[in-house]
């Protein structure tokens, strides 16, 4: 199986439902891979078991007991994560290491695009964007730049609030939202009916 290219980090929430509800929509955008916060680590059972078997699991820190399947792995010392069936790709620190963009990289998605880069963690909340930015670059990279032209201002103003919001406007697209709320899924919207199936 083919590393990732999107890993979509889960975000930390109050309720079962609220954390399913980004899983879900996840897998409903194809999702090929979960990042697992520290934070978060107790959830790892349920999250492992919900999965299906396309859609690979990261845990940012070790689960002692439980059973990762071949493709899911664990991040080591900080700096590398591996697989159980022995892939390993390095957490990037400057473009060109050819690592894999650890998510406060994304703001500069297109220098590490430029730089070789093909493996992201991103919020779950804004995967379906930077999957489609990712398939679009080999193809017609100046299209890519376009759409990242939207895509990266909104990263550098982003909070968890944003992120989780955007989970609700998917649930409930006719309740009112916040303008970032507004301007990320009118992208959103744009690259997914033309392009998040490449």
């Amino acid at each position: 199986m083919a590393f990732p290219g999107i890993i979509s980090r889960l975000h930390p929430v109050s309720s079962p439902a609220e954390l399913a509800q980004q899983r879900l929509q996840g897998e409903q955008y194809r999702a090929e891979a979960f990042w697992l916060p520290a934070s978060m680590h107790s959830h790892a059972s349920e999250i492992l078991a919900a999965l299906p078997e396309s859609c690979s699991l990261f845990l940012e820190q070790e689960a002692a007991g439980l059973a990762l399947r071949s493709h899911d792995g664990t991040l080591h010392n900080n700096e590398q994560l591996i697989t159980v069936n022995g892939q390993n790709i390095t957490l990037a620190t400057t473009p060109g290491d050819g690592g894999l963009v650890p998510e406060s990289g994304l703001c500069k998605m297109a220098d590490w695009l430029d730089a070789g880069h093909r493996h992201f963690i991103c919020s779950a909340a804004v995967q379906p964007v930077a999957r489609a930015i990712l398939n679009i670059w080999p193809l017609d990279p100046y299209l890519a730049r376009h759409f990242l032209m939207t895509f990266t201002p909104l990263l550098e103003h982003v909070t968890e609030a944003d992120y989780l919001a955007v989970f609700a406007a998917r649930a409930n697209p006719a309740n009112p939202h916040s303008d970032w709320v507004q301007a990320y899924m009118k992208l959103e919207k744009k690259l997914h009916r033309a392009y998040l199936d490449h």
